[in-house]
């Protein structure tokens, strides 16, 4: 990714976490990264298709920090409780990603279509599938399993953003996922 493709990411990613995207105009993220709209609109022509680059990359990160800590021989409980944790401390080391989430998640620019096309929801719907077929999962859309554990994921967030204290507390995060597995196990 080059410098400024970076520097225009993070700032707008910093300011649409401050003021939302409807009160983020591309000119203030353009001034605020110190360089012209003409290089705004040179690596991204819309604001939609910045807010899109974003989620991407965004994405993209979390795939490679939850994957990396998956093990072949896990079981599939395991393989669930390794994703969910790794998306809550990423979400919690993240909080500007995690707020621009949220945002882009409950905005006009998201789509299914634009979440099912990632690796990292791929991933995760296969293990969902995966749930389902060895019928270990409640016999629902393989979607709706993965959007189920992506609210777990985010309340677990935000509670403990808000309540310290339980961010290191290993036992808590395990009983949190505990209610997290009951949500779409049989």
């Amino acid at each position: 990714m080059s410098d400024k493709r970076f520097l225009l990411i993070n700032t707008a990613k910093k300011l649409f976490s401050e003021n939302g995207f409807y009160a983020t105009p591309t000119a203030r993220i353009a001034k605020e990264a110190g360089v012209s709209n003409g290089i705004l609109f040179h690596y991204f022509p819309t604001k939609a298709e910045l807010i899109h680059a974003m989620y991407y990359e965004i994405k993209d990160r979390i795939f490679h920090y939850t994957v990396s800590q998956i093990y072949q021989e896990a079981t599939l409980k395991e393989s669930v409780y390794t994703l969910w944790l790794a998306a809550v401390e990423w979400n919690l080391e993240n909080p500007e990603d995690f707020d621009f989430m949220l945002q882009f998640e409950n905005s006009p620019y998201f789509s299914s279509e634009i979440e099912a096309k990632h690796k990292y929801v791929q991933m995760s719907l296969e293990l969902a599938e995966q749930g389902r077929q060895k019928n270990v999962f409640k016999d629902v859309n393989s979607l709706l399993l993965f959007q189920i554990m992506s609210s777990l994921v985010e309340t677990t967030v935000k509670f403990l953003k808000n309540n310290p204290s339980f961010q290191n507390d290993v036992e808590f995060k395990n009983r949190l996922f505990e209610i997290a597995w009951d949500a779409i196990k049989k």
